[in-house]
């Protein structure tokens, strides 16, 4: 599994680990880097006949955009706007939160309470041709008036505040959501859940950053932790994207497949850090803590630097880790989130170091040729900083925020299955493909039920051949450890029923080796996890006590006033839906997110 889990990482991460935790004794500032390998020039993909392509674009010629930070308060519009991407692009239209592409960092405080009164201000869609009527509850309606809603993900919100994707707004509307905020500091991301164009919405620019602070990670300078804050705390959102000439977005990948067909996937050969094409940043030479969102549908990513210098991880999803782990490449995947600290303190005006991708193809995209993305971003060493020191310890300290707890046992082991499918409702389309959880379909009556306050070990075992990273609502995880299966000999031994029937046997006879624990980097605070493909992921759920929460989460979710719930002719639960006002439930789904909106996707209740 080196290609989903570098293991070049894995053993520097550990002796990163290891040498900061000798510091601690001494109370030393943590390790210097050894000195940096460059990694070796990497080619151009290749233009292939079968694949949309931008039209050649050099890269790192405009500045990477910095977008504001702002109190998450007040009302914050969905707008139509007009944004260039690359310098050599003409104007497009786009979409943005307040802004006219993306959104501002919203910033909040553990246990303060947030509200935001989001609009659709969104006129015609940007994507309508590549609207897909054949999904969940899509319509002509969402070409002309299309439909939004935004789910704070990672926060962990009562139903009514999580924004359910079959709740939505069309242009007027909008919900008011609280968010509680009663968790540790983390960084978050806001982002459009419409059932079935969510792909579309987020892809046009519905997102932002959403920054949880508390007493010891503040963003204000001289923090108890020490780390960088002001100018030297950016957030980078990475989303990779194809370019028409005209500079309107491609949605498509393959050029076999129809207009407005969800083609399980979307893969761009441009990357674009804070919607902005391959862009460059000057720093100084000092340390920087990059917040990473990987915002992009469907791709995953390795980031390294080019000239080989390792960074520093300090947290994942959900908040920081214990100490800072060293490591060359960090892989996230869509929807996840990486805290990483970038020390430019070495080096001479002028030198230039680039971000890269080195994340090779699932078997999935590579039978389907779909480009590969090197280049991300540029940095240039400009002048000098104010002196910063990569801190020793980042939790279990005076000061500092209590450490992780160990990996206890949980109270239930489920497994959960991710698994492809023909569509048989499309089989007039060129590959009728979807993707299902436990082989049902989203709303199905065979609803999971956890309860509030437990622990549970989800094994979820990935019989397809395209990589999954696999994301749940309300819960925190922590990733146990991987293992390989042989697929084959598990899906001939077990065969699945038809489709809607679960379907979840144990993998476990059928191993290929000894499970694999997360690196060094991957071991705190999660909601969004990597499965790769032809391997059980070990995830441990904590599902938050009704205490922690301040509420049920097992409310009825009211349909408010000027919003609108699809219920999916033919749905087995569309009772629900028919003289009731109410439905109930979270959700977890795929954050591929061609993946989600068909039909990898499931509710699950939490009970108190």
């Amino acid at each position: 599994m080196g290609e989903h889990l570098p293991r070049r990482g894995f053993l520097l991460g550990a002796l990163g680990v290891g040498l900061g935790m000798a510091g601690l004794a001494h109370a030393d500032p943590a390790p210097l880097p050894p000195p940096p390998i460059p990694i070796p020039p990497i080619p151009a993909p290749p233009i292939t006949p079968l694949n949309y392509h931008s039209p050649a674009l050099e890269p790192y010629v405009d500045e990477l955009p910095i977008p504001e930070t702002r109190a998450a308060a007040g009302e914050l519009a969905a707008i139509s706007g007009v944004h260039r991407y690359h310098r050599d692009l003409p104007e497009t239209r786009s979409w943005g939160f307040g802004q006219d592409v993306l959104g501002p960092n919203l910033e909040a405080h553990r246990d303060r309470v947030a509200r935001i009164a989001f609009r659709n201000q969104l006129g015609t869609h940007v994507l309508a041709p590549h609207v897909d009527l054949t999904m969940h509850g899509v319509t002509e309606l969402d070409r002309t008036d299309p439909r939004f809603t935004v789910h704070l993900h990672g926060g962990a919100n009562a139903p009514d505040d999580d924004g359910h994707p079959l709740i939505g707004w069309r242009n007027g509307g909008g919900p008011s959501f609280t968010y509680s905020n009663r968790q540790e500091a983390a960084t978050l991301w806001y982002h459009d859940h419409a059932m079935g164009i969510t792909r579309l919405n987020i892809q046009a620019g519905l997102a932002g950053m959403y920054y949880l602070r508390d007493e010891f990670d503040t963003g204000r300078d001289h923090n108890p932790i020490g780390l960088p804050s002001g100018e030297f705390e950016i957030p980078l959102i990475v989303q990779d994207r194809t370019f028409n000439a005209d500079g309107s977005l491609q949605p498509m990948v393959g050029t076999y497949i129809p207009q407005g067909y969800n083609q399980s996937g979307q893969v761009g050969d441009v990357a674009c850090v804070n919607a902005v094409a391959w862009p460059r940043l000057r720093v100084r030479r000092t340390l920087y803590r990059f917040r990473v969102l990987n915002g992009s549908n469907s791709r995953p990513y390795i980031f390294e630097f080019s000239n080989g210098m390792p960074c520093w991880a300090i947290g994942t999803d959900l908040g920081l880790l214990d100490a800072p782990v060293l490591t060359p490449s960090i892989r996230v995947s869509p929807g996840e989130r990486a805290d990483l600290l970038v020390d430019f303190s070495s080096f001479a005006d002028g030198t230039t170091i680039d971000l890269v991708n080195t994340a090779r193809n699932d078997l999935g995209n590579t039978v389907f040729m779909v480009p590969e993305l090197r280049p991300i971003m540029r940095f240039t060493v400009a002048g000098d900083g104010p002196p910063a020191g990569v801190p020793p310890r980042l939790r279990g300290g005076p000061g500092l925020p209590d450490p992780l707890p160990p990996l206890g046992p949980p109270e239930s082991v489920r497994t959960m299955t991710l698994i492809g499918l023909n569509d048989d409702s499309r089989s007039a389309a060129v590959f009728p493909t979807m993707m299902s959880l436990n082989n049902l379909a989203f709303l199905s009556s065979d609803i999971d039920m956890a309860r509030a306050g437990t622990v549970e070990q989800w094994d979820i075992v990935n019989t397809t051949p395209f990589d999954h990273p696999i994301h749940l609502h309300l819960a925190r995880l922590r990733v146990i450890g991987r293992q390989p299966i042989l697929t084959a000999a598990y899906w001939w031994a077990n065969l699945p029923p038809r489709f809607g029937i679960r379907w979840a046997p144990t993998a476990d006879p059928y191993a290929l080796g000894p499970q694999e624990g997360p690196p060094p980097w991957e071991v705190g605070w999660k909601d969004t996890v990597e499965c790769p493909t032809d391997t059980i992921t070990r995830v441990l759920v904590h599902w938050p006590s009704v205490e922690d929460l301040g509420f049920d989460p097992d409310t009825a979710l009211t349909i408010p006033s000027g919003a609108e719930a699809i219920a999916p002719a033919g749905m087995a639960d569309m009772e629900q839906f028919s003289g009731s006002p109410e439905i109930h439930g979270y959700v977890w789904h795929c954050h591929n997110l061609d993946h989600a909106d068909h039909d990898m996707m499931q509710q699950i209740r939490v009970m108190p």
